[in-house]
């Protein structure tokens, strides 16, 4: 039996304001399900406000408990604990000791009801503040209705520790690991038990340590050197002689294995494949014992094992949806319910839910339900050769009726770097190249080297190449597409957020012959500054090494840093930050246009109120789009 859920808000079926419908926010994100499958939990966009919805849809759409979104405070998580007790979280900017900092607050919600519990007080802080991040989950307790296990670091410490929290009532936690010396990441077994915890040593070196069957830790920490193969734990069984490992100690990309805790050697390869890491793994959610493994070629792919109820409920849930493709999200704590999300692959994704018991099959309204009815461009994946022979994946995002990468004949361009650099594109629904390709643009959008996925040697190719070799393999992106004609070489625009801002920058310092303008999108603009204020975090020494050292590579960083080469910018600039960004901060915009206007350059900078690194506050993707529509098409082409 297949339902359609009728959608709880007025939905937009026309197109009069483009930047108003791929800008929106999801309608629909992250949806569970209490552990008696009768209510959901869910981020919902309500036109007016977003936030996290408690709701009923037997029926009708009945919601029980709405917490908007204020500002500058967001929901992060959520997970329901009993089918009257959901647990969330909050994020915000804040500051420390004159630092500023992006922080969580943990609270249980009463279901129906209106009572908001802080699990968390001020004592168990740092100096009098909060704990700064109280979300990071190490265990929700499934046998444990009224608690759950979460890792910080209390007052005094110098690292984190475990500790059990009532969901009910601010309670003081009771301790279960003890902190550790610059420990970040407590990873636990499918019972809840912490058995493997990582640290940080100092800056380019951390520590691993492994419970052993006997309950002891044991020091692991030279599966991790930097110089060595790659060592990854995904997981435990409840076999407490084995973990499961991603490694690329015999393979070019990491590979799933089997690992012996008492051996310290590695059992069977599970999994491997040529040209994508194992990115997770799928577990049973009692025994732990691995049954699927993910990776990715154009888009992630799920390998299942063998026949097990998340392969089943899939292949049921297809039947009344052939032309999708399904991904199972989770069930519910009883098994009850499953959560699937469905796409064609270019289309926006619409969740399903899939009753066991009543075999019945409910549909969620699409994500961005005013494109339901627009023809979107078809996405293409392709690779070219950047100029020292290394071959580089990408995607075409090509305009409505374009079929295939061959009808492009001269068409204007975006090139759409992403950001990270540690991470990867994938083919499937962007909302920001699927504007562009409504507009009538191309899109090229490409995983040069040194993002993440395709192996350590192709990460590692990236270490210290910021506006060299990384940059190199954008240009050779964009020229490529000119040499086959596809592209129209006076109608070529650069355009990224965060890294890919940066890497905007840098294409306008390097190469104003390629592109005729260029958008930067929370970007950075000086890599010494990054380094620098990396010093003033946990760990930001470590994660800034692989931009280079702020000493011996002085030279680099000056010569590969926007702020520091406007003179050789000769095209129009548009930057775009979000006032409360606490990965790049505004200042780095806010800099970058002071210079270029004292240098005499085109230049404008557009402050997203309150807005944070990832364009998700209030309506500021839509404004994003709106500037940058009316820049292209007033100052660039």
């Amino acid at each position: 039996m297949f339902l359609s859920l009728v959608a709880a808000v007025a939905l937009n079926q026309g197109l009069a304001d483009p930047a108003a419908a791929f800008g929106a926010m999801p309608l629909l994100d992250d949806v569970e399900i209490s552990p008696n499958g009768e209510i959901f939990a869910a981020r919902l966009n309500t036109g007016e406000a977003r936030g996290l919805g408690v709701f009923t849809i037997d029926g009708s759409f009945k919601i029980l408990n709405f917490l908007g979104e204020e500002d500058q405070t967001q929901i992060r998580k959520f997970f329901w604990k009993r089918d009257d007790r959901l647990v969330f979280s909050i994020e915000g900017p804040e500051e420390r000791y004159g630092t500023p900092t992006t922080e969580t607050r943990l609270y249980s919600l009463e279901v129906g009801g209106k009572e908001m519990t802080p699990l968390f007080s001020k004592t168990v802080g740092v100096g009098g503040l909060p704990v700064q991040i109280q979300d990071d989950i190490v265990s929700t307790l499934s046998g444990d209705p009224d608690h759950i296990l979460v890792q910080y670091r209390p007052r005094n410490e110098t690292g984190e520790g475990v500790y059990k929290v009532q969901i009910d009532r601010k309670r003081r936690h009771t301790t279960v690991e003890r902190p550790r010396i610059g420990a970040y990441n407590w990873i636990a077994g499918p019972s809840g038990e912490a058995r493997a915890v990582y640290a940080i040593r100092n800056e380019t070196n951390r520590t691993l340590h492994i419970k052993t069957p006997d309950g002891k830790w044991k020091d692991i920490s030279d599966r991790i050197d930097p110089e060595g193969p790659n060592f990854r734990i995904l997981g435990f069984p409840r076999d407490r002689t084995i973990a499961y490992v991603a490694s690329d100690h015999e393979t070019e990309t990491r590979a799933l294995y089997t690992y012996n805790i008492e051996t310290d050697t590695f059992g069977e390869m599970l999994f491997s494949h040529p040209v994508s890491d194992v990115f997770a793994i799928r577990r049973a959610p009692k025994t732990g014992e691995v049954i699927g493994v993910v990776y990715a070629e154009e888009s992630p792919i799920v390998q299942w094992f063998e026949s097990n109820y998340q392969q089943k409920t899939t292949a049921q849930v297809r039947q009344s949806v052939p032309d999708e493709r399904l991904s199972f999200m989770g069930t519910n704590s009883s098994g009850t319910a499953a959560v699937l999300l469905g796409s064609d692959g270019v289309r926006p994704g619409r969740y399903y839910v899939y009753d066991y018991e009543d075999d019945v099959i409910k549909a969620m309204p699409s994500q961005y339900p005013a494109l339901s009815k627009i023809d979107l461009g078809a996405v293409v994946a392709t690779r070219y050769t950047a100029r020292d022979g290394l071959k580089i994946p990408a995607f075409v995002t090509l305009p409505p009726g374009y079929d295939s990468i061959g009808q492009a004949k001269n068409l204007p361009f975006m090139i759409i770097p992403h950001g990270g650099p540690t991470a990867r594109d994938y083919a499937g629904f962007d909302w920001l190249a699927q504007f562009f390709a409504h507009q009538g643009y191309g899109v090229l959008q490409m995983n040069f080297r040194g993002s993440s996925g395709y192996g350590e040697e192709f990460k590692a190719a990236g270490d210290r190449e910021w506006g060299q070799a990384m940059q190199d393999d954008i240009s050779d992106g964009a020229a490529w597409l000119i040499s086959r004609g596809y592209a129209d070489k006076d109608k070529m625009a650069i355009l990224g957020v965060s890294y890919g801002g940066y890497a905007a920058l840098m294409g306008a310092v390097k190469t104003p012959d390629l592109f005729q303008c260029a958008v930067s999108i929370n970007g950075v603009v000086d890599l010494p500054r990054v380094i620098k204020d990396a010093r003033d975090y946990i760990g930001g020494s470590l994660s800034t090494r692989h931009i280079g050292r702020l000493w011996g590579d002085r030279r680099m960083l000056n010569t590969n840093s926007p702020l520091r080469r406007v003179d050789d910018i000769t095209v129009p600039v548009l930057l775009i930050h979000g006032e409360e960004d606490r990965v790049v901060p505004f200042d780095h915009s806010r800099d970058m246009d002071r210079a270029m206007r004292r240098a005499g350059k085109d230049v404008k900078l557009v402050k997203l109120d309150n807005g944070s690194h990832f364009l998700d506050v209030n309506d500021n993707r839509i404004t994003a789009l709106r500037e940058i529509d009316a820049f292209v098409k007033g100052r660039c082409f």
